[in-house]
């Protein structure tokens, strides 16, 4: 995540709160003004104590860690609320049981804030407001220690939390979610998940989709056919996933059809891959053809 994206977004929001917009119309010729100019910082005392805190969060992803976790014990003494001081503590924590606590802290304290009249009103967007994000990475974050812990059920209920919060799924949770239900033999959940994207052509979609059409029908005409599918999206998925190698380290970026796309999704789906009965066999076979 761009961190100075980040704080950018947050000053942008603190800049337009200072204005007393009439209409929509008014809006955007603000926003037209300013485009393409440096958004000023805004000096510390314009700032409530929440976005003091805030800001030396900001700057402790800049920091030494000694440094860092300083910003972050004064940032709590300012806001004892503040979600992303412990995004990012639990970002830099290497035991996955504290870094899940952590997070799920973060998370109490957003169900909170965001909960009541706030959930009611913008249940449904919540990644398309600025403020709600640190609390939807810390569910996504919180999701994946679920997972390494082997709590793969509570994995699952915090990634259908995100998607009843943000159906548009921006931060893609729809990928893990699908993949992990077949994982746990949810058919009807898969197939409600996976119709809500079917447009959707990467290589985790496509590979998720023939994995379940072979899991829940064997070889058929259909699981092929999806397989064929994902193949031709992505000529490197099938060795890696037949690859005794895991995949332990995530690409920066990936694009379709490229090898850092292979390797996100071999990185989860590999072991899911090889625990399903006679799939590596039929990927075998067909990845032979293609």
């Amino acid at each position: 995540m761009n961190k100075q994206h980040d704080k950018m977004m947050t000053d942008l929001q603190r800049l337009l709160g200072t204005q007393d917009f009439q209409s929509e119309a008014e809006l955007r010729k603000f926003m037209e003004s300013i485009a393409g100019q440096q958004i000023p910082s805004f000096p510390k005392e314009a700032l409530t104590y929440q976005e003091q805190a805030q800001d030396l969060v900001f700057e402790a992803y800049e920091l030494p860690p000694a440094k860092a976790k300083r910003n972050i014990e004064k940032a709590l003494q300012l806001d004892s609320n503040c979600i992303e001081a412990y995004e990012f503590l639990a970002s830099i924590e290497d035991s996955v049981e504290i870094a899940s606590a952590l997070y799920e802290k973060g998370i109490a304290i957003g169900r909170q804030v965001f909960g009541g009249e706030y959930l009611e009103k913008h249940k449904g967007a919540f990644w398309g407001f600025h403020e709600t994000r640190p609390f939807m990475r810390c569910m996504q974050h919180y999701s994946d220690c679920l997972y390494i812990m082997g709590k793969v059920k509570e994995c699952v209920a915090i990634l259908e939390e995100m998607m009843e919060l943000n159906p548009n799924d921006n931060q893609g949770a729809r990928d893990q979610l699908l993949l992990y239900l077949i994982q746990l033999d949810e058919r009807e959940k898969f197939e409600k998940y996976a119709k809500m994207f079917e447009d959707d052509s990467m290589a985790f979609a496509l590979f998720n989709r023939a994995l379940f059409a072979f899991k829940t029908e064997g070889d058929t005409a259909n699981a092929n056919k999806q397989l064929q599918n994902a193949l031709k999206r992505n000529k490197f998925v099938a060795a890696k996933l037949l690859s005794k190698k895991p995949i332990t380290n995530l690409p920066d970026h990936y694009g379709f059809g490229d090898e850092n796309e292979a390797d996100y999704y071999t990185h989860f789906a590999q072991h899911i891959w090889k625990n399903t009965n006679g799939a590596s066999a039929w990927l075998m076979k067909h990845s032979a053809k293609s």
